[in-house]
């Protein structure tokens, strides 16, 4: 079973699809299941999403993605090459705004056991546990 995947694409909305794809594809092959790899894909999705959005700045932009799975947990990085941004502190609070802005990080931290941002917001780091591991999600 394969424990690391890593790849790096260009900041082009049209490799959200296979980056989300890849990633729900390990999910599997670590052994989730189809809702634990559904919920994983719709939150990996919104990350791979903000990088492409606010990732590109001036030129084009990249992004990479890299997960690993070690003792039942999952860990994906989403890193893109953008100036980042402040990201909510408390997950209590966070709530779309009135323009439906802020609605991925909602989901985010809905569907994963651990959501947490860094270099400014330009890292986030999504994890899973099997559900039989789940402390609470």
């Amino acid at each position: 079973m394969p424990a690391h995947y890593r790849a790096t694409f260009t900041s082009e909305l049209r490799n959200v699809g296979l980056a989300r794809r890849s990633i729900a594809g390990f999910a599997s092959v670590c052994g989730f299941s189809e809702p634990e790899v559904a919920d994983i894909r719709l939150a990996a999705g919104e990350a791979l999403s903000n990088a492409v959005e606010h990732g590109r700045g001036r030129r084009v932009g990249a992004f990479s993605v890299a997960c690993s799975y070690d003792d039942d947990v999952l860990t994906i990085e989403v890193r893109d090459s953008g100036d980042g941004f402040a990201a909510p502190p408390d997950p209590g609070t966070i709530a779309p705004d009135p323009r439906g802005r802020g609605f991925g990080l909602f989901l985010m931290r809905r569907l994963m056991d651990d959501v947490s941002f860094t270099r400014n917001g330009t890292t986030v780091r999504l994890v899973r546990r099997h559900a039989g591991e789940r402390s609470g999600g």
